[in-house]
């Protein structure tokens, strides 16, 4: 019988380590053991073999908490899929991502209740009737829980537009990059990783299954210590983190103020930033900012997982800009295509990244449209059966076997018939000594693009931000850009606004 390594490996620490704490939060008293948790998930995944609806995925909706990571262990365990929905997300999207998956049973753990029609469900559970669950006794068969090519999990990807598309992720991909990113999750006593990002992306399965597989500690955050830096601060500083994994947004925000130091950190050694593009800036002042800690780049889209990871020195972002994302896992082949002709193209040559190997998702829930257009059926160098993974970023590998990760293709533009890379001018931008990060974004008039719009934050809070220092840095950019790339407007920002997963959030910024 196949069984999920993962699991196994959750339940030799819940065995061997069943008085470590596996999750808390800055509330004081709000605490789970290892031995609780697997307790109850077993308990819980009882309860959900005889209610969830055979063959969909059951709905968890809720954000940071205790019985929100049971109910994830505990669907895995009773064979069924899971797909976390996060609180923060509008009713429509709620509303879509059931519709979607079509009649789910819904695990409500929020305290306000689903935004949405009743209908859109099999059935709603409410947090006292599924704590009550996991409280009880309960057979969990080893046999029913997910394995091979089942579906652990189920990610709506939050896009910038369109409708949101569920990636499924079986059993064994999870395995495969529990594998590999255990390396990031060294073993040893007391170790504390912060559990930040969102269930809803990706990033979190860093301290979901390289955490929890490792005996790891997990650290959230409550909602209202992130209202203030100061009540952030204060609760960073109680957590005895170990392992930091964010944005590099987020750490960005965190490194503005001189008291994110080791002082606040103390025993804080290593630092994992995934899910954006970790600019030489932020990495030099990391670097400074905690002498000794290792800075880990990170990629890999939600379709594939995180593939590449690199240990970033001072020396490497001093030398090299952009940064590599890293070296690609043993297990995924990254192949460089043309963006015309789609030949594969050799080291230094840029173009479409497209990902094969053992973490690359089945595809989109009840999307075969789209999972045709993005993922290719190829036999892997064993002969097996494998996907490709259309990635849709720009990116080229060095002689070294790094692939660099150069923006999105979908952030190309069109003006007065010349093609422009956001990206590029981003990196232009974030070139020039007075800038500290740019976002750069298209104006629209009747569908066709006039002219754009750079979203800037100085490197000098203090610096004037007129009109005079606007045409300064167009000025400036000109010699590094041909004029049609110069943005016709620059707009000043005290900070940018994050999305809920920790990145910049672009929408908000065009509606400025």
């Amino acid at each position: 019988m196949s069984s999920s390594k993962f699991l196994e490996a959750f339940r030799s620490i819940a065995r061997s380590h069943a008085d470590t704490i596996a999750y808390r939060t800055s509330r004081e008293g709000e605490a789970v053991t290892y031995g609780e948790l697997n307790r109850a998930s077993d308990a819980l995944a009882a309860f959900l073999s005889k209610r969830a609806p055979e063959g969909l995925p059951v709905v968890i909706y809720g954000h940071k908490s205790s019985l929100m990571l049971t109910s994830f262990l505990a669907a895995a365990k009773a064979g069924v899929p899971y797909a976390p929905v996060d609180v923060a997300y509008p009713s429509d999207r709620i509303a879509d991502i059931l519709e979607q998956i079509g009649q789910p049973l819904v695990l409500d753990l929020s305290d306000d209740g689903l935004p949405c029609a009743p209908a859109l469900s099999s059935q709603i559970l409410d947090a006292n009737t599924v704590r009550d669950a996991a409280a009880g006794e309960g057979f969990c068969d080893p046999r029913w829980q997910v394995s091979g090519n089942d579906i652990f999990y189920l990610l709506f990807t939050s896009g910038s537009t369109g409708r949101p598309k569920g990636v499924q992720m079986p059993s064994r991909c999870v395995d495969a990059f529990m594998d590999y990113f255990q390396k990031l999750f060294p073993a040893g006593e007391d170790r504390v990783s912060f559990n930040r990002v969102p269930y809803t992306f990706d990033v979190s399965l860093f301290d979901i299954i390289a955490g929890l597989s490792r005996g790891y500690t997990l650290y959230a955050l409550e909602s209202e210590c992130e209202q203030s830096v100061a009540a952030t601060f204060e609760a960073l500083h109680k957590s005895n983190l170990t392992t930091w994994v964010s944005t590099p947004s987020f750490i960005e925000m965190c490194l503005v103020d001189p008291a994110f130091s080791p002082e606040l950190l103390p025993r804080l050694d290593s630092i994992v930033l995934c899910g954006e593009v970790l600019r030489n800036a932020t990495a030099l002042k990391i670097l400074e900012r905690f002498p000794g800690v290792n800075l880990y780049n990170t990629y890999g889209p939600t379709e594939t997982q995180a593939v590449t990871d690199i240990l970033v020195t001072r020396e490497l972002a001093e030398a090299i800009n952009p940064l590599p994302v890293g070296y690609l896992s043993p297990g995924v082949r990254a192949v460089i295509r043309d963006l015309e002709t789609g030949e594969a193209l050799g080291a230094g040559e840029t173009g479409e990244v497209y990902l094969e190997g053992n973490t690359v998702s089945l595809g989109y829930w009840k999307r075969p449209d789209l999972t045709d257009a993005a993922f290719t059926p190829c036999a892997a160098p064993d002969g097996s059966a494998s996907r490709i993974y259309k990635t849709g970023d720009k990116g080229h590998l060095d002689a070294e076997g790094r692939l660099f990760c150069l923006g999105r293709l979908d952030f190309q533009v069109k003006i007065n018939g010349f093609r422009v890379e956001l990206g590029d001018v981003e990196q232009g931008l974030a070139s020039l000594p007075a800038v500290k990060e740019a976002v750069v974004l298209p104006a629209e008039r009747d569908g066709r693009v006039t002219h754009l719009v750079a979203h800037v934050l100085l490197d000098d809070s203090a610096s004037p931000r007129d009109f005079r220092a606007g045409q300064k840095i167009k000025a400036e950019l000109k010699h590094a850009l041909p004029d049609y790339m110069v943005p016709k407007k620059i707009v000043f920002h005290d900070e940018f606004p994050l999305t809920v997963n920790g990145k910049i959030d672009r929408k908000a910024l065009a509606q400025r």
